[in-house]
């Protein structure tokens, strides 16, 4: 019960107090500080009260000087791991991409490469919006006073950040610093890969030396990209001059502007800060999918290229991303029906042939040579060919996972209906009672009045019913429209099917 209650919560986009030590894994981090030579940016932090701010793509938890300690990826929009006060998830797990074990927590400014915690450290956090939340920050690091503003967005996974460090009036350092921007690689990551980008191309892993006018910089989980893989984004504004990327040993990547050695002198660094995951939906969507050398496409992610493609053409024209979702469905469906049909009609003349094939199995179940000779007859006679049904699934299975993964990635953020918000689960429990429906008429068409093949069906089916209601609406909005075309398809080819006799047994 808890569980099903877990999977229809809705993610609550708001600010709010989070006791560190209402993490699940929090003597972890008691047991790393204890060690002698420890060195974790936490160790400072085990009695502190976070920011929690949960998103739809991402979950951020920030200190008292907007410092990034947690960031939780979601591989699917709208889940919510906050429960009863607490978080589902360890600050440990893989899901967080700040290293538990990094002595820089995320977003730290550094000076020079070295982190200092912030001292005299002012702040406050405002809801400036239906879909945006506004840190601003003040505090020192020596004789330097940090200004940092960051807006927190419920449908990017993108942090805009805005940093000015000045000089005190009455300093007397005697040289420049480098101020740096910096996050600390990616956790549960063994060969995480860095890059940089300038201009039209990039350096993959680079040394640790300062490159003008990039692009981005990134830290990226795994070389190509998987389900699980997550990645952590620099990329300055346009409109910001004389910035530069520098990769730090051992994992740090940063952005960094040179602060002048005289008394009341400025920088200002304003870039976009991306984490989550490593995938090409969400690249297209947050303008970071030509960014050279960041991300790859094979031809399964160029055939989505065309899908986001036509998603948006289709939106032009109707105005919603609901009716969107619907017609784009039915395209695809019409494109894949004489796939589907060949496949069904194989199915069913397999059915069909289901009495006699066990009849030859236990005409010939000592003589394995005949059984097969008879049974290939036996194909040829009634012109069924058992492989019919492979090819069409083969050939439409690909384009399946495509467009289910365009869907799952995509941030719809829209209505439809009688759903608030497509990019999360439905609160009114109609697309999934629908789900249920469309699962019951698909499995009896499929089992061909085959009772004992109508039960493993829908035992098989129900195993997904507890995933579906923690869907975004829009991934299961297009789900049951999926279906709902194909039961309408098996409808119309069982009508010109000959009734299957029952199995012996």
């Amino acid at each position: 019960m808890l569980m099903l209650g877990a999977a229809w919560a809705r993610v609550n986009f708001e600010y709010s107090d989070f006791d560190v030590a209402t993490f699940r894994d929090y003597k972890e981090l008691t047991d790393l500080c204890a060690a002698p030579a420890a060195s974790s940016f936490w160790c400072s932090r085990l009695d502190d009260t976070l920011t929690f701010i949960p998103t739809k793509g991402v979950d951020f938890f920030f200190d008292e000087a907007g410092e990034l300690v947690g960031l939780f990826s979601k591989q699917q929009k709208g889940q919510d791991f906050s429960s009863n006060g607490g978080y589902r998830q360890g600050i440990n797990a893989g899901q967080n991409l700040i290293p538990v074990g990094s002595s820089v927590p995320g977003g730290a400014v550094l000076l020079n490469g070295d982190y200092q915690k912030p001292e005299n450290i002012e702040s406050s956090w405002q809801k400036t919006g239906d879909t945006e939340i506004t840190g601003i920050f003040s505090y020192t690091l020596g004789d330097i006073a940090i200004e940092k503003q960051l807006v927190v967005s419920n449908i990017t996974n993108v942090l805009d950040v805005s940093l000015t460090a000045t000089r005190a009036d009455g300093s007397d350092a005697s040289e420049a610093v480098a101020v740096q921007y910096a996050l600390p690689g990616i956790a549960k990551s063994k060969s995480p890969v860095f890059k940089i980008g300038q201009g039209e191309t990039f350096s993959e892993n680079p040394v640790s030396q300062a490159v003008s006018s990039p692009s981005y910089i990134s830290v990226q989980s795994n070389a190509r990209p998987v389900s699980s893989s997550t990645a952590l984004i620099l990329r300055p504004f346009a409109t910001t001059d004389d910035l530069s990327a520098l990769f730090l040993s051992p994992n740090i990547i940063s952005l960094e502007k040179e602060l002048a050695a005289e008394p009341g002198s400025s920088v200002q660094l304003e870039f976009e800060q991306y984490g989550g995951q490593n995938e090409l939906v969400r690249y297209y969507q947050e303008g970071f999918k030509d960014l050279p050398g960041l991300f790859n496409p094979n031809i399964l992610g160029q055939m989505s290229l065309g899908i986001l493609w036509a998603l948006q053409q289709i939106h032009k024209v109707v105005g919603n991303w609901g009716l969107t979702i619907i017609l784009l469905t039915l395209l695809f469906r019409l494109l894949v029906w004489p796939l589907i049909s060949t496949q069904t009609r194989s199915m069913y003349a397999m059915q069909r042939l289901q009495p006699k094939l066990q009849e030859l199995q236990k005409k010939y179940k000592d003589d394995r040579e005949k059984l097969t000779q008879e049974t290939m007859k036996l194909y040829q006679t009634e012109k069924v060919n058992p492989a019919g049904g492979c090819l069409p699934a083969l050939v439409q299975m690909p384009l399946f996972i495509i467009l289910w993964r365009v869907f799952v990635n995509f941030e719809f953020n829209e209505g439809f209906l009688w759903i608030p918000d497509l990019g999360q689960p439905d609160p009114t429990y109609i697309l999934p009672i629908l789900y249920v429906g469309v699962i019951f008429a698909q499995s009896y068409f499929m089992s061909q009045g085959n009772k004992q093949s109508l039960q493993q069906q829908l035992m098989i089916n129900a195993v997904f019913i507890f995933f579906v209601i923690s869907f975004p609406a829009g991934v299961t909005l297009y789900w049951v429209t999926s279906m709902l075309v194909q039961v309408f398809q098996y409808w119309l080819i069982r009508r010109s099917q000959p009734k299957v006799a029952a199995l012996s047994k």
